[in-house]
């Protein structure tokens, strides 16, 4: 029975599969656009199945299929078309264009354009794929390298820091300036804004594009588009995590306390700055090293003195190797007909890596949005975002853990022979009993806007924002008992000078922009106009109060305090007022031409020069919708497009610089000049003279001129865009003729110089899909230099602007080795090997160059006599007596670039991004790179390659005393300690996987992603221990550290 079974189920099976391979067949064809040309990589794919192909580079394909089945016909770029398959075993599919993709816009000032109909300079990038990867809580963080032409650099890593430099297409002024960032057509502060309620970010290059904006838009314009409601749809819940666990950069490591000892003794420094006795110093490590049971308390007492001998781990003990931030982002959206809105909130806990409770930043995000179309004629926008956040700083630094010596106790107490413990002054301790300075803002924006259609193509807009702004910064100081983690002794204490300090700074913003619209086509002539009027308010004050002699050092407070009370305040305000318009035209979208004006106003002139007129001009040619481009099969698109126009710069180093200032001695200052009554000894306060103002000075004028072209390429796969660009600054506020110095006050600030700047941007970017496999790939480039082509510098010195000066330029010597022995007459030098003076006091040889004044020794750095009088020195400091300095560098970031990429197949996501620049030339002089630049300093690893009699191919120089005559000889800025400052960093990579979606519509989820991602994984560059090559600034060598950081993350939407 069982094998009769059997055998009628085997003949079952065969029976069905005989019927299904009958019913199989192979269908053939061709896949093209309407025009029909091949489209080569389109996907066919079996509805309802994961079965498809690809075609060929001619567009054929074959693919097995049965009668019935619906073949699905798709390629980037275009609709996608669904064909059943019948008794036809041919089938060729013509595919249309993507009409939303040919109608793609960009936002534009005070509005949208066809991206295809722009004739400014201007880049855009859709967030939502970026912010999704980027565990992050700035919005523009997100674009460096996407966008050629804007640069962004890091100041901090530190939690909360405002630490991002933005740059728009190179230095502007020499005054500075940052680009105006909008949101809504209103500036706003990135800090406010939750990046997951970005839906694009738009950067506004040339002053065609940028004009429109007016007085603060002079160094280039951001604009933030938010995601808005949705009509006609449900409510959709959108919810998103990251957890990121963070990373130092660059901490250097420092020597031992063996090798520390021992470089200063090479260094002839004695005794040390804390009293110890150098030579006794060596000679009790040299024990320890030997054998570290002859001193089990870790150090040895000498002459009433302690001498350290065992290393401790300060960065160990306060610098985390794991730091932690957690972000969540919740939002909901729906609407109806007429009503849409949209709500989000978000929350950041940020964590450093600094071993404290106080090295911490927390931030809260409400944006809510809803749009009412309240008459079929009359909409209403209205937009509320608030943003409350608290940072801590740990009183205890960075740099403090860094600086101090490796000796130095981490935490702790100090035990005296009496059997007291007292803690030592470490930045460990100092959290541990000290009160950490804490900053609170709170800001709510306001933002209405009323869009009311008066007829066909013409729309009246009104706009108004108001944004108030609250900080608070609280410090104190409890002057608790510590003893000194060097000198071993207590510190010195004076309860009276506990204090408390508070400071509240408001500021209130308010922005009105009113405007017209007008849209109008006669056949293939289109117009568009657009005028209206912009105006701006600021006016912020600050009140600082502090008080000495805490009652209760743990309640810290002005009230809960009995002594001295000084209290300071400052205010000021600011507004500005413009009148602009836009003229824009087009023939069958291939001729264009753009004209817009601004007439600008700002309170921060004189009376009589506040207001500027600035115009503009763009034009366009869509040379790839000419008949005679159509036969260029290969060629999609491609636009030349050109621009001139003029901007004001109100940049001014103050609020009022046409305002002599009065300066104010302090009574209690004694150092300052004031008034002194014999008989009672009181001083009193004085005014100061007045500063010297020029009553004529007026806007900065940037021109520029932009040339560029966009095109595309085999089926809009392959898209590229160059920019060339020259920018003239043109009266720009610098002082005026030197007056004489019987005069004692300084030359006012008038319009008297210029500057000219010129560079080029290139964007480059392929878009595919391979079947199931679709992908992004792109790069940017760019490059500048800026010249200042006038300045009043008669004299040409080399510490002011000169004209002709490339910013960036670094003047330095030229080195050509260390001194050597055979650079001095025989027997002049010092030659007992056990003297402390080894090969010292020689004479040099005639026609060696050498310092003057100064007594050159072998190891020392020996520069190039570039005047030929057989001395080094820096002459007069000016451009015609530079003694033997030249240009041996220049800072300037140059070939700045960027790759990216996105792929997907069928579930799976992955995406990078990597930025680096290709030549900058840095030069540090800080504690990090020199060792022992003061007595504070430690000395580093990778410093202890120093010259000695031994050790004559070292990196660095024979080094000598604190203050000796030939001290900072060899630090002098020159080509041999030059940093390489070209690198590549790999910003991001992301790997996602998305559930299917079958299986989640059965639990009424829409989407579930889960992803990991590495942000500032590592880089590839030549800089030295220490020191990040993304840092804007090195300072002194104590800058928070750059962060990496590794994440787990979902999106969820239901």
């Amino acid at each position: 029975m069982k094998k009769l079974i059997t055998k009628g189920f085997f003949l079952l099976m065969l029976f069905l599969s005989c019927a299904i391979q009958a019913q199989e067949m192979e269908v053939k064809g061709m896949v093209t656009d309407m025009a029909e040309v091949p489209l080569s990589g389109a996907s066919i794919t079996i509805k309802g199945t994961s079965k498809g192909v690809v075609a060929d580079f001619d567009g054929n394909y074959s693919i097995n299929t049965s009668k019935g089945d619906v073949l699905i016909f798709s390629y980037l770029g275009y609709l996608s078309q669904e064909i059943q398959v019948n008794d036809n075993s041919t089938i060729n599919a013509k595919l249309e264009e993507d009409a939303a993709l040919l109608e793609e816009v960009v936002v534009v000032g005070f509005g949208i354009q066809k991206k295809a109909n722009v004739t400014g300079a201007t880049g855009s990038v859709d967030m939502e794929d970026i912010l999704a990867n980027r565990p992050i809580t700035n919005p523009i963080e997100a674009i460096q390298g996407t966008i050629p032409g804007l640069q962004i650099t890091t100041n901090s890593g530190q939690p909360g820091a405002s630490g991002l430099g933005i740059n728009i297409r190179g230095t502007t002024s020499i005054n500075g300036g940052s680009p105006l960032i909008l949101m809504n057509n209103v500036p706003v502060s990135v800090d406010d804004i939750n990046p997951q309620d970005v839906q694009s970010i738009t950067v506004l290059k040339d002053a065609s594009a940028t004009s429109i904006y007016g007085a603060r838009a002079a160094f280039g314009v951001i604009l933030i588009t938010t995601k808005t409601p949705a009509t006609d749809q449900p409510i959709k819940f959108n919810y998103s995590s990251t957890f990121s666990f963070l990373y130092p950069e660059d901490i250097p490591d420092k020597a031992s306390t063996y090798s520390f000892i021992n470089a200063i003794n090479d260094w002839g420094t004695n005794p040390f700055w804390t009293g110890q006795d150098i030579p006794a110093w060596v000679g009790f490590l040299d024990e320890y090293q030997e054998n570290p049971s002859s001193y089990p308390l870790g150090y040895a007492e000498f002459n009433g003195l302690r001498y350290p001998l065992a290393d401790t781990d300060l960065i160990g003990e306060w610098i985390n190797d794991l730091g932690f931030t957690q972000i969540h982002n919740f939002d909901f959206s729906g609407g109806g007909e007429k009503t849409s809105y949209r709500i989000s909130a978000g929350f950041s806990d940020e964590d450093g890596i600094i071993i404290t409770r106080n090295d911490s930043f927390k931030k809260y995000n409400v944006n809510a949005s809803l749009t009412s179309k309240l008459t079929s004629k009359l909409t209403s926008t209205t937009n509320i975002i608030y943003r409350n956040s608290t940072r801590k700083t740990p009183l205890g630094s960075y740099s403090n853990s860094i600086s101090f010596n490796p000796y130095t106790p981490a935490r702790g107490n100090h035990i005296f022979e009496d059997g007291t413990e007292v803690p030592y002054d470490t930045p460990a301790n100092r959290e541990l009993l000290k009160v950490a300075p804490k900053i609170l803002n709170d800001n709510i924006r306001f933002f209405q806007k009323l869009d009311f259609n008066l007829a066909k193509g013409l729309n009246l807009i009104g706009e108004y924002t108001f944004e108030k702004k609250n900080l608070t910064r609280t410090t104190s100081d409890n002057q608790i008992l510590t003893v000194n983690p060097e000198r071993f002794v207590l510190n010195a204490v004076d309860p009276v000078n506990t204090f408390f300090r508070k400071e509240n700074t408001q500021t209130n913003y308010n922005a009105l922009n009113f405007y017209g619209k007008y849209d109008k086509s006669i056949g293939k002539h289109n117009f568009g106009i657009l005028a209206g009027v912009n105006s701006e308010e600021n006016s912020f004050e600050s009140f600082d109060a502090q008080r000495n002699n805490l009652i209760n050092v743990d309640l810290p407070s002005l009230s809960g305090a009995t002594g001295a009370q000084t209290t300071d305040d400052s205010y000021g305000e600011w507004s500005v007022l413009g009148y602009f318009g836009r003229l824009n035209y087009n023939f069958a979208e291939k001729y264009f031409l753009e004209v817009s004006g601004r007439y600008d106003g700002s309170s921060r002139f004189p009376e009589g020069n506040r207001f500027g007129f600035f115009p503009s001009f763009s034009g366009g040619w869509h040379l790839g919708r000419e008949s005679f481009m159509k036969s260029i099969g290969f060629l999609s698109s491609l636009k030349l497009r050109g621009s001139w126009g003029e901007i004001g710069n109100q940049n001014t180093p103050s609020l009022y610089p046409a305002v002599p200032g009065l300066g104010i001695t302090d009574y209690g200052d004694t150092g300052t000049i004031n008034w002194l009554n014999e008989e009672t000894g009181t001083r009193y306060s004085t005014l100061l003279l007045p500063n010297l103002v020029s009553s004529t000075f007026t806007w900065e004028t940037v021109q520029t001129l932009n040339l560029g072209f966009d095109a595309a390429f085999f089926m809009n796969r392959l898209s590229t865009s160059f920019d060339w660009f020259n920018r003239k600054t043109l009266d720009m506020l610098a002082p005026g003729s030197e007056l004489p110095g019987i005069l004692g006050a300084a030359a006012p600030l008038e319009n008297v110089a210029d500057l000219e700047s010129q560079g080029w941007e290139l964007g480059i970017s392929w878009n595919d899909k391979i079947g199931e496999f679709s992908y992004n790939i792109g790069a940017t480039l760019y490059d500048y230099n800026s010249k200042i082509t006038k300045f009043d510098n008669p004299a040409g010195l080399l510490s002011q602007y000169y004209v002709g000066q490339e910013l960036g330029e670094i003047w330095g010597y030229t080195t050509d080795g260390y001194y050597t022995v055979d650079d001095f007459e025989p027997g002049t030098l010092n030659e007992d090997p056990n003297s402390p003076n080894y090969l010292t006091g020689g004479t040099l040889k005639a026609g060696i160059p050498y310092w003057e004044g100064r007594t050159q020794n072998p190891g020392d750095i020996k520069y190039i006599d570039q005047d030929g009088d057989g001395i080094i020195t820096d002459g007069n400091n000016t451009l015609e007596d530079s003694g033997d300095r030249t240009i041996i560098g220049n800072s300037t970031r140059n070939y700045q670039y960027g790759f990216f990429g996105n792929f997907k197949y069928k579930n799976f996501d992955f995406s990078f991004l990597a930025n680096g620049v290709g030549k900058r030339d840095v030069y540090v002089n800080n504690r990090v790179r020199f060792p022992y630049l003061d007595e504070f300093s430690v000395v580093y690893k990778s410093q202890l390659d120093y010259w000695t009699p031994d050790n004559r191919d070292a990196f660095f120089p024979r080094n000598y005393p604190l203050g000796g005559v030939n001290y900072g000889i060899s630090r002098s800025t020159q080509t041999k300690y030059m940093i390489n400052g070209a690198y590549l960093r790999i910003k991001n990579l992301t790997f996602g996987y998305s559930l299917p979606t079958d299986i989640l519509k059965k639990n009424g989820i829409d989407k579930l992603r889960l992803y990991i991602a590495g942000e500032n994984l590592f880089s590839f560059n030549d800089y030295p221990d220490g020191i990040n090559t993304e840092l804007a600034t090195q300072g002194s060598g104590g800058i928070y550290p750059f962060i990496k950081s590794y994440s787990i993350g979902l999106n969820l939407t239901f």
